[in-house]
C-alpha cells in the first residue's frame, strides 16, 4: 500500500504541468516560445500612477536657499565711546537708491555689537532708531576711519551683504549738565537752559529748567547748537555758554555747545 501511494506521487509529478486562462491544459514544454503576461502586484501599480502624477522636481536657482553673511558692527556714543547698549538697528532692503522695506532687526548686546542678516545679494541700508542715548538716522560706509549714524539719510551709505562696519560712531541724542554758582560752585536749581539753532540764534529748538541739584538736560536732533542759560529770576546772569564753560553776554564771545554730557556751566551774579 505504501509503495502504491509512492509511486502514484512520482507519476503526478512527472506529468506536464498546465498554467491558467488562455494557455490551460497546454504543457510548460509548448509554451516555452510564446509571451506570457506577468500579472503584477496591486500595490506596485499604484506606485506606479502616483509617481506619473507627482510634479516634476526641478533644480533650484543658483544661489537659491544660500545662507548670505550678515552686516555687523558696534555702534558707540561718539562722545564717550561707551557700546550703546540696547539700540534697536533695522536692515532696509534698496529701493531704488533709498532705503527700502525692513528686512530684519537687531538689538545691541551689552558690548555695542550688532549682526543684521540679508535675506538675498544687492545693497542694504542700517538704520539706528533713536532712544534717549543716541540719535537715530542711517548709516554712512566710510573706506577709511570710523562709519557713522547720519541723521540726515542724504549723507548715509548702502552696504553689501557680510559688510564688516567696525565701530559704528552716533551723536548723543541730548545735552545735559549742571549750572552752579561761578563763585562758589552751589548747584542752581529754577535756571532756565536752552538750545537754539546757531544759524538762527532766536529759534528755541529746546528748553529745560534746572532741577534742585542744577541738572538740565534737553533731547537734540543734530549736532550744532548754541546754549542760552538765563539766571535773571535768581538774580544771576542771562548768556550763552563760552568755551571754558563759563557765561558771556554775547553770541559773539561764545561757542558752540558740545553735546551729550557737557559737564559745569558756570553762572555769576548779575
Amino acid at each position: 500500500m505504501v509503495g502504491r501511494e509512492t509511486r502514484r506521487s512520482r507519476d503526478l509529478l512527472l506529468q506536464p504541468r498546465t498554467l491558467a486562462g488562455a494557455y490551460d491544459g497546454a504543457p510548460i514544454s509548448a509554451l516555452e516560445d510564446k509571451v506570457i503576461p506577468v500579472r503584477r502586484p496591486l500595490s506596485t501599480i499604484l506606485i506606479a500612477a502616483l509617481v506619473a502624477l507627482s510634479p516634476a522636481v526641478l533644480p533650484a536657482p543658483a544661489g537659491a536657499g544660500l545662507a548670505l553673511d550678515p552686516v555687523v558692527g558696534q555702534l558707540v556714543d561718539s562722545t564717550t565711546g561707551a557700546p550703546a547698549a540696547g539700540t534697536t538697528l533695522r536692515l532696509h532692503a534698496d529701493d531704488g537708491g533709498t532705503p527700502g522695506a525692513v528686512v530684519v532687526t537687531d538689538v545691541t548686546d551689552t558690548n555695542g555689537e550688532f549682526s543684521l542678516a540679508p535675506t538675498g545679494a544687492g545693497d542694504y541700508w542700517v538704520e539706528v532708531v533713536r532712544n534717549n542715548r543716541v540719535q537715530g538716522g542711517y548709516v554712512s560706509d566710510r573706506a577709511s576711519g570710523p562709519s557713522w549714524v547720519e541723521f540726515d539719510p542724504s549723507y548715509a551709505t548702502p552696504v553689501t551683504p557680510g559688510r564688516r562696519l567696525g565701530r559704528v560712531m552716533a551723536l548723543p541724542s541730548f545735552i545735559s549738565g549742571v549750572v552752579v554758582n561761578a563763585a562758589n560752585g552751589n548747584r542752581l536749581g529754577g535756571i532756565t537752559v536752552n538750545t537754539r539753532e546757531v544759524t538762527s540764534l532766536s529759534t528755541v529748538v529746546g528748553s529745560d529748567t534746572t532741577d534742585s541739584n542744577g541738572f538740565f538736560r534737553i533731547p537734540i536732533t543734530g549736532e550744532d547748537f548754541g546754549l542760552r542759560v538765563n539766571g535773571v529770576s535768581r538774580g544771576f546772569e542771562a548768556g550763552w555758554r563760552a568755551c571754558d564753560a563759563t557765561v558771556v553776554r554775547t553770541w559773539g564771545a561764545a561757542c558752540g555747545s558740545p553735546i551729550g554730557r557737557i559737564g559745569k556751566v558756570f553762572l555769576d551774579r548779575a
